[in-house]
């Protein structure tokens, strides 16, 4: 078994590759990775070959990998970008985090060209894979959370929001409603506007492709069926496969 680890700024999930099939175990918040939790999360997970991260979090790596290496005494590895990898033109692919790189993998592996990948995470990402099934371009900007949390942390009299009821603006007649509501329909239609301005500029239709942990409030205007969950752990079971 090879053992896959999406490390996020707020959680991180594990999947597991085995006789060439993916596999998910779960999601764990960062606070809350320990010995005994990651123990018990793999308590099912035998005989451990080959343990693969992708992470933007490094504080949080450096800790898990010492629990991996008590476990398993296994020195976790991390994603290789290759600087011959032709299907990443780029102006420097050392910007390329592991995130991306291994969305970008499991986007083309599985859904081909003339994709759009909407990542949902502390910032929001659209990766443009062309009709060559090739990566040129993104957008990144401010995540659906992260942008009300700065908000409020940002201003003296504007109160901290928590996921409520997204309301219509015209219905929105107090300050949590209005902000809630204003945050959830700046993100869904920068989303839809970019993706718009994509396809104008290169000239064809994009295939939606929705993840990341903020997505399941944009799926009923974006489509259930455009929702993969693991992308990116599919994309390091690709990987790990491959090597």
């Amino acid at each position: 078994m090879k053992l896959l680890i999406d490390i996020g700024n707020t959680a991180s999930k594990f999947g597991i590759s085995s006789n060439g099939e993916f596999l998910y175990l779960g999601r764990m918040y960062n606070k809350d990775i320990s010995n005994d939790s990651i123990k018990e999360l793999t308590k099912d997970v035998k005989d451990v070959e080959d343990i693969l991260i992708s992470s933007v979090a490094p504080k949080v790596f450096v800790s898990l990998s010492k629990i991996l290496m008590d476990l398993y005494q296994i020195v976790p590895r991390t994603i290789l970008i290759d600087d011959t990898d032709n299907f990443i033109q780029i102006d420097n692919k050392d910007e390329l985090g592991d995130d991306l790189y291994a969305d970008i993998v499991a986007a083309r592996i599985l859904y081909g060209p003339k994709t759009a990948v909407i990542d949902f995470g502390t910032a929001t990402k659209i990766l443009f894979i062309n009709k060559d099934n090739v990566f040129s371009s993104c957008a990144i900007f401010l995540g659906y959370e992260k942008s009300k949390n700065i908000l409020a942390n940002s201003t003296e009299l504007l109160p901290d929001v928590e996921n409520i009821k997204i309301k219509p603006i015209s219905d929105c007649h107090n300050t949590i409603d209005v902000i809630n509501s204003s945050a959830y329909y700046s993100q869904l239609f920068t989303v839809k506007g970019l993706i718009k301005k994509y396809e104008e500029e290169v000239g064809y239709k994009l295939k939606i492709v929705v993840t990341g942990g903020n997505s399941i409030d944009f799926l009923q205007e974006l489509g259930k069926e455009n929702y993969d969950e693991f992308l990116l752990l599919k994309g390091l079971h690709i990987l790990i496969e491959r090597n």
